[in-house]
């Protein structure tokens, strides 16, 4: 089967080239053949991404929207979203019908209490189910959810939600599972510091997802960081989009904590250590969601709650942060008139 799919993609490509002949790709096309090359070795390609960067997530949904990278994957697996809720990304990823309340609860009720309402994440969910319903590929891309199958409803205190926090290793499991255990071959996204596959010295957190997988199956992984544009010239990446494997490119023995969003203080491996590849995609902005949505007061009472678990149990306090969206929103309805 997968011979044939192999078969089927090169022909299409065949194809396509020699109706397009005339036309020149784009400089992102060209990078992103470059990463897609990687499935040729790896069962495994995991990007890092910054949450909401709106340039980086341009270029994820381009990649997704390109036969030569999606269409040798099988699964897009993500960081974002509930395994519980696994029936429900099924059902949108192959076309069938689904709530915007249903959508919405894949990300609202992860362990992350609202860090997903950024339009970029349900972008990419739309692209996977529009692929699909175009047949782009000749198979269908699915979506597996990656983060605890965890139930807010059942969680009412520090115990209950203890259950819960190794994120890392509840994703992990979800590769195994989903894709490793019946040779598939699958796309993964999740946060930078999941995609490292050796962390910084002193840093006694459980291992990150990346290591995981690398230790129970050595080779079976690629792995990706985006380059902020201060790092850029440094690891001469510039112009975007530019990609370049880290091994041989020069910067392999160069301290990682030159691009790490996570412990930049710390003692860090070299770049070979710790990711097979850096992407470059230009600018850096951030999208985030209209902040009315927190002006619900069912959503925002909920939200309430689960901070003040979280909180106990690890002394993260996310209350400001929604305080201060309640109050940009308020000001944002005075001003509309509403």
């Amino acid at each position: 089967m997968a011979r044939n799919r192999q078969l089927n993609y090169f022909l299409a490509a065949f194809i396509a080239l020699g109706l397009s002949a005339s036309a020149q790709a784009p400089p992102s096309a060209t990078v992103i053949a470059e990463i897609a090359k990687q499935f040729d070795r790896h069962p495994l390609i995991m990007l890092g991404e910054l949450h909401r960067w709106e340039q980086l997530h341009a270029f994820i949904r381009e990649m997704l929207r390109d036969r030569e990278f999606i269409c040798r994957a099988d699964d897009v697996v993500i960081e974002f979203g509930n395994s519980r809720l696994q029936n429900i990304a099924d059902d949108y990823a192959f076309g069938r019908s689904v709530t915007d309340a249903q959508l919405e609860s894949v990300w609202r009720e992860t362990a992350v209490p609202f860090g997903w309402n950024s339009p970029v994440y349900r972008q990419l969910l739309e692209t996977i189910r529009d692929l699909n319903e175009k047949k782009l590929c000749d198979h269908k891309i699915r979506i597996v959810l990656g983060d605890p199958p965890l139930d807010w409803a059942k969680i009412k205190n520090v115990q209950d939600y203890a259950r819960w926090i190794d994120r890392d290793a509840s994703f992990a499991d979800v590769v195994e599972r989903e894709v490793l255990a019946k040779h598939r071959h699958a796309f993964l996204l999740a946060g930078q510091y999941h995609v490292v596959k050796h962390r910084p010295e002193g840093d006694d957190d459980e291992p990150r997802a990346a290591e995981i997988i690398e230790r129970k199956h050595p080779g079976a992984l690629f792995t990706i960081v985006p380059a902020p544009p201060a790092a850029a010239a440094a690891l001469q990446l510039a112009p975007a989009p530019s990609f370049k494997t880290v091994s041989g490119s020069g910067f392999e023995r160069a301290d990682f904590s030159m691009i790490a969003t996570m412990n930049p203080h710390k003692k860090w491996p070299p770049f070979g250590e710790v990711v097979d590849g850096v992407l470059f995609v230009g600018e850096q902005t951030f999208v985030y969601p209209n902040p009315r949505i927190y002006l619900d007061p069912d959503y925002q009472r909920e939200l309430r709650r689960r901070i003040a678990i979280i909180k106990e149990f690890s002394g993260q306090d996310f209350g400001p942060g929604l305080d201060d969206l309640i109050r940009e929103a308020g000001k944002a309805e005075k001003n509309s008139g509403k």
